[in-house]
């Protein structure tokens, strides 16, 4: 298990050096401020089949921008699943970060630019400035500005997430031939939602209806082998789709001559043997305006969405006593529906995050001062930039998301031609 919680640096001296461990075993206080600062409940579950392989993550003040709030979720897969899940949960949203806030920057400038090369023209035409103000109450059109902002993020979510898939390419201390993860992760900014989906992981929205009843919108596609638009790619790659006799529906990703790894979705970091067979680190990115009828988004990894819809889900959430424990309440629902449903099958890991959208987000000053006397010692924070970071981490692993290994020999091959690749690109930079 990965959980990762970040808020903006508080002012120097506000937290003593032997205050900044973020500890899992405080956990009703953890889930307590992690409701009272961010709104937010997440929790996770390792299932029967040895480590748990899910991460996750939130950051409050999102790239600096106060009240900006980004979630992951990360469900690894493979042998080295776990380690992929967390290098991917610490390392995307740093650079979602500094690429925004690179954007902002070069923005601020260009405005800055502009506002002087106006002010210049004001100073010499005066009088037709007055003749066109009548004109400069007009607002630029809602969907066109929409479409821009959709554009930007596609960039930014794009470019950081092959950033990060490289570097995992290059990682020493990562095998990720044959593991990897997927990544749903949405970014909010006031009442904008930017999110971005690799693999088959969920987010979906509770919304209320012309009735004010509650009702699921699903944000993202599961991004299966057999989704015509991938499996088109996937097959003109020569990679190979079908299921095995004993799972019908669960249709796999397998290489051109070979019948492995078996990979049950279209998109992940990691997972190098099936990139040149159609298996791509490009995230799906939407946009969604909220609304005051908007109530809250649920993030989670396959193990819940494998047995439970989208409308047992907002129901269990919106039903809840206690919304801090929503999280949890869906994970153990989603465990009781495993065992009720696939009696034969082992509990598939899960993790689920729940941003509820119309609470302000307001730290208690009473409970946060209680948090910082009570959590002492445990995991050590760590600083990146202006952010502080505090984890707590535990646990091993699935592998269902990958059916087999291939053969060492193509292995090893893929090995060679990788470090022959680095090797050329460094004489050639050498030269």
């Amino acid at each position: 298990m990965g959980i990762c919680c970040s808020k903006a640096k508080a002012p120097a001296g506000d937290l003593d050096d032997g205050e900044q461990g973020f500890p899992w075993m405080h956990d009703d206080l953890f889930h307590h401020h992690l409701w009272t600062s961010a709104a937010v409940s997440m929790h996770t579950k390792q299932g029967w089949k040895g480590a748990n392989q899910d991460a996750m993550t939130v950051s409050q003040d999102f790239a600096g921008h106060k009240g900006h709030i980004f979630c992951g979720v990360f469900d690894g897969h493979g042998p080295l699943g776990r380690e992929v899940a967390r290098h991917v949960c610490d390392a995307l949203p740093l650079k979602l970060s500094s690429a925004l806030k690179t954007k902002t920057e070069e923005e601020d400038r260009s405005t800055h630019t502009s506002k002087l090369t106006t002010e210049e023209d004001h100073s010499s035409n005066t009088d037709l400035d007055s003749c066109d103000k009548s004109d400069s109450t007009s607002f630029s059109d809602d969907t066109s500005d929409e479409k821009l902002l959709l554009s930007t993020w596609k960039n930014i979510f794009v470019k950081a997430f092959d950033q990060v898939d490289e570097e995992l390419r290059q990682h020493s201390g990562i095998d990720c031939i044959c593991s990897g993860t997927t990544a749903v992760t949405v970014v909010r900014q006031g009442d904008h939602l930017m999110i971005a989906n690799l693999g088959d992981s969920r987010a979906i929205l509770c919304t209320r209806d012309s009735k004010d009843h509650m009702i699921p919108v699903q944000l993202t596609t599961d991004l299966k082998p057999d989704l015509p638009s991938e499996l088109a790619r996937i097959l003109n790659c020569k990679g190979r789709v079908f299921a095995m006799d004993d799972e019908p529906d669960v249709p796999r990703m397998w290489l051109p001559d070979q019948d492995a790894p078996g990979l049950a979705m279209a998109r992940a970091f990691g997972d190098f043997c099936l990139k040149n067979h159609g298996l791509i680190c490009t995230p799906e990115v939407y946009y969604r305006k909220l609304s005051e009828k908007d109530e809250f988004l649920v993030l989670a990894t396959d193990g819940i969405w494998d047995v439970l819809s989208n409308k047992e889900v907002v129901k269990i959430v919106s039903s809840g006593s206690d919304p801090s424990k929503a999280a949890r309440q869906v994970i153990d629902r989603a465990v009781r529906a495993w065992r009720r449903k696939y009696p034969t099958s082992m509990v598939d890991d899960c993790a689920v995050v729940c941003l509820f959208l119309n609470r302000r987000a307001a730290p208690d000053d009473e409970a946060v001062s209680s948090f910082r006397k009570q959590v002492v010692g445990g995991v050590d924070g760590w600083e990146e930039g202006t952010t502080t970071v505090w984890r707590a981490l535990e646990g091993v692993a699935r592998a269902n998301s990958v059916m087999r290994l291939p053969r060492m020999g193509r292995v090893l091959s893929w090995r060679r031609r990788s470090s022959t690749s680095l090797m050329a690109m460094g004489e050639d930079q050498d030269h």
